[in-house]
């Protein structure tokens, strides 16, 4: 099957990263991919290094008639068999694209508060139940929607080279809690703050992600007002994260909202327990007492409570963390994923 694929993005997040190990997971079986979307993006330079066909689509704003017409003539010259949009953005162009063309549109949405545009969609792909359930709420069929929960290579194949504990100045023993999201304020890094203030000096914070951004520099002089400039380690965007990720000891999610964490499927995988707020899609990754804890939004001081828990709990971190693991290569394996997907596209065509 050829699929092109509809993404609107000039940046690095959790809809990037899922799209290009679809593609990935995809390729591995068979399927021939294009990507139609801003050239001068990240996933547009991951789909050109994996050698994957790719079109510039600038989609500016939601009317942009040039890019409808551009993409319906892309379509066209891949030869493409069915067009797959992500985002609220890339779910319209695609849903105008198909009307053009004729051919079956399937529409990704990644988001519990965004359920615009994807009413031309054949099928829409929830990344978790609080989507899709957001998605009724709307309006939208729920014969048309399918959820394929976001799955993730698995990174431990991969020879882990220690770079991460050497590179930080900490404490003999510290326990490393890393946080490994977009610096917004929706992924609740300074909730994560609030509570580091609250544990022992050798509990200490790692944040990966561009810190260049507004929220990213108001997390650093946050940790510098409460004291805590040594203890919070801000190591900028890094790729491959789940390799980072498997030198720390816990992973924190203390979300606002979250629709179905990428970063807490990688710590699944990588076998680490996670401590996560209760809200979105969370709850479907993270099981509280048994793969990690559960805590209730907005809440610093439990948040602390448990991180000192897993901390002063080497062996209930191995337990959570080995339970983690096993549920990962259940349920949110990238083969799994995949397979999602491709059954959603093989009711269309």
């Amino acid at each position: 099957m050829r699929v092109l694929f509809v993404l609107h993005s000039h940046s690095y997040g959790g809809a990037e990263m899922h799209l290009s190990e679809l593609a990935r997971g995809l390729a591995a079986r068979g399927h021939e991919l294009a990507f139609a979307g801003p050239a001068d993006s990240w996933l547009a330079r991951r789909f050109r290094a994996a050698g994957f066909a790719g079109y510039h689509l600038p989609m500016h704003g939601f009317f942009d008639a040039w890019s409808m017409v551009k993409l319906a003539r892309i379509a066209r010259r891949f030869g493409a068999d069915l067009i797959h949009g992500h985002l609220t953005r890339g779910a319209f162009y695609a849903g105008i694209g198909g009307r053009l063309t004729g051919l079956p549109v399937v529409a990704t949405a990644h988001s519990t508060n965004a359920g615009k545009h994807f009413g031309r969609a054949n099928r829409i792909i929830a990344v978790s139940q609080a989507v899709a359930d957001f998605l009724v709420g709307e309006g939208y069929d729920p014969a048309r929607v399918t959820v394929v929960h976001h799955g993730v290579a698995d990174p431990l194949l991969v020879p882990l080279r220690p770079t991460l504990r050497a590179s930080l100045t900490v404490p003999m023993g510290a326990v490393l809690c890393g946080i490994v999201a977009r610096l917004v304020r929706a992924k609740g890094h300074d909730l994560a703050i609030d509570a580091l203030a609250d544990c022992p000096e050798r509990i200490q914070l790692v944040l990966i992600g561009d810190d260049s951004t507004p929220w990213g520099r108001a997390m650093r002089a946050r940790a510098a007002a409460c004291g805590l400039a040594e203890r919070v380690h801000f190591l900028g965007f890094r790729e491959a994260a789940p390799q980072w990720m498997r030198e720390l000891d816990m992973v924190l999610a203390p979300s606002r909202r979250e629709a179905l964490s990428l970063t807490l499927a990688e710590a699944a995988a990588v076998g680490l327990p996670v401590v996560a707020a209760c809200v979105g899609g969370i709850p479907e990754v993270v099981v509280d007492g048994e793969t990690g804890l559960l805590v209730p939004p907005e809440d610093a001081a439990a948040l602390g409570a448990a991180m000192r828990r897993l901390a002063d709990d080497p062996a209930l971190r191995a337990r959570l963390g080995t339970q983690g693991r096993a549920r990962y290569l259940h349920q949110f394996s990238l083969e799994t994923m995949t397979a999602g997907t491709e059954a959603v596209y093989r009711q269309l065509t």
